[in-house]
């Protein structure tokens, strides 16, 4: 699908921006739509500081006519939902409507989701596949799943295309080290603080973390394509957070070892996603490997101490 005008909410966090960045090389003419004053700006994007959740919403969408929608904008942090799951719903449930009640009365062709490998919840066997029927063991992973299912509701009922992208640990420049729940934002941080992190149960958890470059590629080619549906995006490739923290220390000669956190434990002990489908209907594939995606990631954050 050729389209020349996009709108992305969530466009000035971490992976937005980025994403934001590469529409604009390619020519496209990007609003983007968030809560908060860009941090990274891109001097060619229009911004309007905007709560998806607020009135005004459906003007936006009118008046920048976009033909593609990335919905990025959420509350996105796992552990908080727990404790708050009416803060996680009201962004990403209540918010989510309003950005696809929008984009079907302004005659958006397609949109583009946000979702989140937490919706598996517990794997019932590595690497995890769409095939695997979701249970989301968060508020965060069960708003997400809502939304997979509104979207199906929207393409059925209103001829509303959609691709919802189960993302990965996703991670690289730009992503903020004060949430507890991104490791390598955190671990970074800390070390270049001169402060020992905390490993969380016995250190084992695992993950998958594909860098943000690979990511943004997938949401662009997601657009383009005349596929709908969920995919994975992720490496097929896992690492423990202890072994996470040896990789980073090392990278930056740090000798301090990490602190025991054994009473906070994750909700899913391991995540490794596997992205053959994206990879046969998309043409998406990872290109960094963590070692490379490591280095460029923490050459960033020591440029900004």
């Amino acid at each position: 699908m050729y389209f020349t005008k996009a709108l992305v909410t969530g466009g000035s966090g971490f992976i937005g921006s980025h994403l934001v960045d590469l529409l604009i090389d390619k020519g496209v003419a990007v609003t983007v739509i968030d809560k908060d004053e860009p941090k990274y700006r891109n001097a060619k994007a229009t911004y309007v500081i905007q709560d998806i959740r607020q009135e005004g919403l459906r003007e936006i969408f009118t008046e920048s006519k976009p033909e593609i929608v990335f919905h990025l904008a959420a509350d996105i942090d796992d552990r908080a939902s727990v404790n708050d799951p009416i803060t996680n719903a009201d962004h990403n449930v209540m918010g989510s409507l309003k950005v696809l009640e929008a984009a079907r009365s302004s005659g958006v062709k397609k949109i583009v989701f946000s979702s989140t490998c937490a919706v598996y919840g517990i794997p019932a066997k590595l690497p995890i596949t769409e095939k695997q029927l979701p249970a989301p063991r968060t508020p965060y992973g069960l708003s997400k799943f809502a939304i997979e299912h509104y979207l199906n509701f929207y393409q059925n009922l209103h001829q509303l295309p959609s691709v919802a992208l189960r993302l990965a640990n996703v991670y690289g420049p730009r992503q903020d080290g004060s949430k507890e729940s991104v490791a390598i934002s955190v671990f970074t941080s800390k070390l270049l603080a001169g402060e020992a992190p905390f490993l969380n149960d016995d250190g084992q958890t695992v993950r998958d973390y594909i860098h943000v470059s690979d990511v943004v590629n997938a949401f662009v080619l997601a657009a383009e394509s005349d596929k709908t549906g969920v995919y994975n995006v992720g490496t097929k490739v896992g690492t423990t957070t202890r072994d996470l923290h040896a990789l980073i220390a090392s990278e930056l000669g740090s000798v301090l070892e990490p602190l025991a956190r054994p009473e906070v434990i994750d909700a899913v002990k391991a995540v490794i996603l596997k992205s053959i489908k994206a990879k046969k209907e998309l043409g998406w594939k990872p290109k960094t490997r963590l070692a490379r995606g490591l280095k460029q990631t923490l050459k960033w954050y020591k440029s900004q101490v």
